[in-house]
């Protein structure tokens, strides 16, 4: 992971011009952000029924609809399938951590994009490269979530109980290494910023003291 960051700061420093603003990356509403909205938002309602130890049949439907105001009406189907899993699939811890990674992920690029611009220490190409890089982690994370809907859901894969967590246990392990790159990758940006920002403000009291307009 070490390799592939100290790769991807290369290439952004010497990324090329013509790049789209962050600010038109965060207000696009392309099909592949939305649908891991979506599904992220349905299933962090999972995760509060599984950690309150809540019954989903037991108006679960209803509850979801009034909090988000219909917006996961379209996951009526996933639930339904959800309880017809056996329980120790659902109720596996490891679920709600790969949920509560893939929140985390999403909030931490949209910080660090913002962050980042308001340094104004990078230029457009640097910025488009480092959303390329989270575009491509966002996509990767909707290929996780996919599989995890897959393999909590029933008359989806023909699997065993054992097998189906064995392959959770992989997702977890993938959605660690996704969040971990997502941490690095934002701290190495952020010490970059700091270091311009140094080298700015020694520049500026070089000038006040040689009288330098």
């Amino acid at each position: 992971m070490e390799k592939i960051l100290m790769i991807l700061l290369v290439h952004l420093l010497a990324a090329s011009s013509k790049a789209q603003t962050t600010d038109e990356w965060l207000n696009q509403s392309s099909t592949q952000k939305k649908y891991l909205l979506q599904q992220i938002a349905a299933l962090q309602v999972y995760l509060g029924y599984a950690k309150k130890g809540y019954n989903i049949v037991t108006g679960g439907i209803n509850t979801i609809r009034n909090i988000k105001n219909g917006d996961l009406n379209l996951h009526r189907d996933f639930f339904n399938r959800l309880k017809n899993v056996n329980p120790a699939i659902r109720r596996y811890a490891k679920v709600p951590d790969i949920i509560a990674y893939q929140v985390k992920i999403i909030k931490q690029t949209k910080l660090v994009l913002q962050q980042i611009r308001e340094t104004k220490q990078f230029t457009e190409a640097e910025l488009d490269y480092c959303k390329q890089v989270f575009d491509t982690l966002l996509d990767e994370c909707i290929k996780t979530m996919e599989e995890l809907i897959l393999v909590t859901t029933s008359g989806e894969l023909e699997m065993k109980d054992d097998e189906r967590l064995k392959r959770i246990d992989g997702l977890y392990a993938d959605v660690q290494d996704k969040y971990s790159f997502a941490c690095s990758f934002s701290e190495d940006m952020g010490l970059l910023a700091v270091q311009r920002l140094g080298e700015q403000m020694e520049i500026n009291r070089s000038k006040i003291i040689n009288g330098v307009k």
